[in-house]
């Protein structure tokens, strides 16, 4: 973990040389303290996530806590008291077959992407398309089969 840190620290660090005008975009997570860059529209603030987790996690954190308060007042109670009799009457519904976990890892993975498309763009100078980030991050993580003699490329899928 130490080495992936050190060189996306040491990429901040070669791109602020580069251009020294995109300093003003770079600030400290309130979270994790690590270094990230900013949008534009919130250069200067220092009450942000990063986008790497902990914006997501202070989310989550902050709809328990108001779930928790609407569960605990008068309309919440009645409201739960509600649902219980209706799902007691409701019989033979077939399980959602669908899976929470699988849908917050395709959300992390586009929230990187939108992250990532913003740092090209200010240090390109123009807005890039997130169809080219797209592209750039399968490209990056393509993986190649371990069998020598087939030439198969195992492609990472990007989320829509």
């Amino acid at each position: 973990m130490r080495s992936i840190v050190a060189r996306y620290y040491w990429a901040i660090r070669f791109v602020i040389k580069q251009q020294p005008e995109l300093k003003k975009y770079l600030t400290c997570c309130r979270h994790c303290q690590i270094l990230f860059f900013t949008h534009p529209r919130n250069a200067g603030r220092n009450d942000l996530g990063c986008p790497f987790g902990c914006r997501e996690a202070r989310r989550r954190q902050k709809s328990t806590e108001r779930s928790v308060a609407y569960n605990r007042s008068k309309d919440g109670k009645d409201k739960k008291v509600k649902l219980n009799q209706r799902r007691n009457q409701i019989k033979d519904i077939p399980a959602s077959t669908t899976d929470r976990s699988v849908g917050s890892k395709v959300e992390a993975d586009r929230t990187i992407l939108f992250h990532i498309q913003m740092v090209i763009s200010l240090i390109e100078g123009y807005w890039v398309v997130l169809k080219n980030i797209k592209a750039l991050v399968a490209k990056l993580l393509r993986q190649h089969s371990i069998d020598l003699e087939k030439n198969i490329f195992y492609q990472y899928q990007v989320p829509p």
